[in-house]
């Protein structure tokens, strides 16, 4: 049953990232991305992917792409506290809890989400 649960947490939490997107803060910095940012939760193997379209996301969907332009992977216990304020991305990334591939330029821009 707690896994049911947290991929419930997971999903509302993966819908919350979504819409950081269209936040009127940072819309402007991602107004000409066009990328595909997958998350693999690595304690279930479950792929999702956050496609944006010139910024604008597109729906989630469940699925294993062979060269996202952005990865991140983890557990789902350290992606739901990375957003419920219990640890930091940066802590994660320093423990070994999150590897993520993306270019410097990419992550930087990410980091403006992390403000909302």
């Amino acid at each position: 049953m707690r896994i049911v649960a947290e991929m419930d947490e997971v999903m509302e939490i993966l819908e919350a990232q979504k819409a950081k997107y269209t936040n009127q803060k940072v819309a402007k910095f991602f107004k000409t991305w066009s990328k595909k940012l997958q998350y693999h939760f690595t304690d279930i193997d479950e792929y999702y992917v956050i496609e944006l379209v010139k910024g604008e996301p597109k729906p989630i969907v469940k699925e294993k792409l062979e060269n996202p332009d952005i990865m991140y992977s983890m557990s789902t216990d350290t992606f739901i506290e990375m957003n419920t304020g219990q640890l930091s991305g940066f802590k994660a990334y320093q423990r070994k809890l999150l590897k993520i591939k993306a270019t410097m330029p990419e992550i930087m821009k990410l980091q403006k989400l992390d403000k909302l």
